[in-house]
């Protein structure tokens, strides 16, 4: 059955991903535990380390989860990130659709002066991000606050975007300008222009959510990503031995990244040395101050 099917059934389908990224967080945080510090934990670690941002703001992301491309390296360093909002707002931008944000949302994170709203009543939902539209929860909260939705009609709302309904959203464009009035005559939805939005402006709004709505995460899925990714950057920034050790033993099947992750550990200075039959583990190792194949 179709995604589209099981919903009208009133079932819900879930998608699980299956991340290698954590099995290496986990062979790491292992030996970490083993040979450094028997109380680490990757989940505990703190998300506000200035010198994990800087090294992000450098382009050293071999191995950092979502940010090793060339096109977002180049992107991070532009961004130049100093806090978590940074990762997620790049995560959820890079991408088809959202990606035509990037420059803009890159200028105003350096000149906050720069930052525009096409109404006042949007400040307190795009100020996060520098006045761009970038997740589902801020469309969410855009025809919540604009055009008095309930939650439930603007995930409907949401939805239609996401899935370019176009019959859909051409009926709650109407709404959220001008309101649905129920046969009682009370509202299920007030709509903008009785919030003090001119007809102008709420379609205006109206087009930029839909001009890319269908591309953009919901902020929640770019949170766990970013989060990965940090941890990822923090291991590679604090624990780089452990971490390249780590990384390579889940690509070993893949001679391109092995030889990818060793000219890397090359660059850094980290010694990568041949099977050792008195000190060779299980997968690569970190011995002494060396990683042992």
């Amino acid at each position: 059955y179709t995604m589209t099917m099981l919903e009208r059934l009133g079932l819900l389908k879930m998608d699980f991903l299956g991340l290698r990224t954590l099995t290496v967080i986990r062979y790491a945080e292992n030996q970490i535990k083993a040979q450094y510090d028997p109380a680490f934990s990757a989940e505990n670690i703190p998300l506000d380390d200035p010198e994990v941002y800087e090294m992000l703001g450098k382009g050293s992301t071999v191995g950092v989860f979502q940010f090793e491309s060339p096109g977002m390296r180049r992107t991070i360093m532009e961004l130049g990130p100093t806090h978590m909002e940074d990762l997620i707002a790049v995560i959820s931008l890079y991408r088809p659709g959202p990606m035509e944000s990037i420059p803009r949302y890159i200028e105003n994170r350096h000149h906050p002066e720069k930052v525009t709203y096409r109404h006042p009543l949007l400040k307190d939902i795009l100020d996060v991000t520098y006045g761009c539209i970038v997740y589902q929860e801020q469309v969410m909260e855009i025809v919540r606050k604009l055009g008095g939705y309930s939650y439930g009609r603007a995930d409907l709302v949401r939805r239609a975007m996401s899935k370019k309904k176009v019959d859909v959203m051409e009926k709650e464009r109407e709404y959220f300008i001008h309101g649905l009035q129920r046969e009682d005559g009370s509202f299920e939805c007030v709509g903008a222009v009785r919030n003090g939005v001119d007809e102008a402006t709420a379609n205006a709004i109206f087009d930029e959510m839909a001009s890319f709505a269908s591309y953009v995460f919901n902020k929640s899925h770019a949170a766990a990503y970013a989060l990965v990714s940090y941890q990822t950057a923090f291991l590679n920034c604090h624990y780089p031995k452990v971490y390249f050790a780590a990384l390579l033993t889940i690509v070993l099947v893949n001679s391109d990244k092995v030889l990818e992750y060793i000219n890397e550990c090359v660059r850094l200075q980290l010694g990568v040395l041949p099977p050792a039959i008195n000190e060779s583990l299980e997968g690569f190792t970190v011995s002494g101050d060396i990683i042992r194949f």
